[in-house]
């Protein structure tokens, strides 16, 4: 696990910067400068274009699993690239139509009382092109196992960016139309960054390859990118449809208080989304050899690992939920419980792995697709119900229902057709361990400041919980790292 390790702790180093930056910039800042409109406004856009874009690119980041068959660096990857690049260029074609022919389907809303969505819904088309693109240059460099450079651009440089527009704004310098042109001149960036880093690095070609083309694998490409249209763009859905529902009922105010606090358990998943980009490649090359204790070893750590990460992490959160809100304008006091259900979606999503990658780069890819289309259903009945019943903190419930459901349900594929049981007896020692430390945190009293009562909470938080995980030995990746760690500092 040495290249996933490796490239797991850069991503998620530069993510949680990126986290830090934005928490800071959404939270502190574009909360006290914005309406809760204007906030809503600026959620609904990038989740648009982020889904818009996931199927525009037409399914051809399935096709990642078939890469090593492409891969040769002197033959510039026989023309992957360039196929990329132009199926998206055909995806993104078919959105501008379906852009303009929906416009007032996307747009319409039951409690809108302004129309600053129709006013800025055109951004939707640079958008949708520029998450497109960087998604495709950002895949192409993971499968070159350059995994941790689209975590930077995106997650760091990005949130740079967006604070340099925030702060001009806050000065003054712009008002809030001068502010959303900036902001969309700022996420165009990571596409042209991505770009430049492959032209640097001599792995951008768009020079074809049609004579390696063959009816076989057009055949293979064409099923993967079938199956991958869906595959691909439902992860997305599930993300984001509980902003468009939220939206659809309650206006866009109420879609900004849900947005900022669902970022707070976003926190959770940025450990498990680093993961994920380069096991995909290892696992996929893992199958082909053939390498199925390669495999189980992969889906064991990245259990346990990501276990005790996202455990620590949603325990850190919820613990200090009453100082987050302290900050926030009262507001957004009714998103506490958003907090924790999206919080307790992304812990259960990190509790089973790389899960979804061994099933999506297996022979049996196709029941993954059948699998995203059932979470899709399950999303939107689950919303449909709870959203009328608990409000804006009912879409989070539907959230955490629907990756409990469908996190089991891929687990017990994988146990029945592979006979992969990741689980030890460790995993269910973390569970008890973060559940004995959020319990013994609540006796802490309450301090009157709240920067003094989160550094008292989040330090004893840190040191009892690290601590035990340690001497308890679950993880060797951990001990391994803390050794390794120590026997520099003797060195030096």
């Amino acid at each position: 696990m040495g290249i996933i390790k490796q490239q797991t702790l850069k991503g998620t180093f530069f993510s949680y910067i990126g986290v830090f930056i934005g928490f800071v910039t959404n939270t502190f800042i574009l909360t006290k400068v914005l309406d809760t409109d204007q906030v809503g406004l600026i959620n609904i856009l990038t989740s648009f274009s982020l889904i818009f874009a996931q199927f525009a690119i037409l399914g051809f980041n399935a096709t990642a699993r078939y890469f090593p068959y492409f891969r040769n660096e002197k033959n510039k990857h026989n023309g992957y690239l360039f196929l990329a690049c132009a199926i998206s260029l055909i995806g993104f074609i078919l959105f501008v139509i379906g852009a303009y022919a929906f416009k007032e389907v996307i747009i319409s809303q039951k409690s809108q009382d302004n129309n600053l969505f129709r006013d800025y819904y055109w951004y939707l088309l640079p958008l949708t092109f520029a998450n497109l693109y960087f998604n495709i240059f950002d895949l192409y460099s993971r499968l070159l196992y350059d995994a941790a450079a689209g975590r930077l651009i995106r997650e760091f440089t990005l949130k740079l960016l967006i604070l340099v527009c925030v702060v001009l704004l806050i000065f003054r310098i712009l008002d809030f139309r001068s502010f959303m042109w900036l902001w969309l001149s700022a996420n165009l960036m990571p596409m042209l960054l991505m770009m430049i880093r492959l032209v640097r690095k001599g792995n951008f070609s768009l020079k074809p390859n049609f004579n390696f083309l063959n009816k076989d694998v057009q055949r293979n490409l064409l099923n993967l990118c079938l199956f991958g249209i869906l595959t691909g763009a439902s992860p997305l859905l599930v993300d984001n449809i509980d902003r468009y529902m939220v939206n659809s009922y309650f206006g866009l105010a109420d879609t900004g208080i849900y947005s900022i606090a669902a970022s707070f358990g976003i926190i959770i998943a940025l450990p498990t989304r680093s993961l994920y980009s380069i096991a995909y490649t290892v696992i996929a090359e893992s199958w082909i050899r053939k390498d199925m204790a390669n495999i189980h070893t992969v889906y064991r750590k990245s259990c346990i690992n990501q276990s005790i990460v996202a455990l620590f992490l949603f325990i850190l959160v919820w613990a200090n939920i009453h100082n987050a809100l302290k900050v926030l304008p009262p507001d957004y006091a009714d998103g506490v419980y958003i907090v924790f259900f999206i919080g307790l979606a992304n812990l259960f999503d990190a509790l089973t792995g790389v899960n979804a990658v061994i099933l999506a780069t297996s022979r049996y890819y196709r029941y993954d697709s059948f699998f995203y289309l059932a979470l899709v259903g399950v999303t939107i009945g689950s919303n449909l119900f709870f959203i009328p019943k608990f409000g804006i903190t009912g879409a989070a419930m539907a959230t955490a229902l629907t990756m409990l459901i469908f996190n089991l349900s891929r687990y017990l594929f994988i146990l029945f057709k592979f006979k992969l049981q990741p689980f030890t007896v460790h995993n269910l020692l973390v569970i008890v361990l973060g559940v004995l430390i959020y319990w013994f945190s609540t006796l802490i009293p309450v301090q009157q400041n709240l920067y003094l009562d989160t550094f008292i909470r989040g330090g004893f938080i840190t040191l009892l919980y690290a601590g035990s995980v340690y001497f308890l030995r679950l993880s060797s990746d951990i001990n391994d790292m803390v050794a390794d760690l120590l026997a520099k500092l003797k060195r030096s």
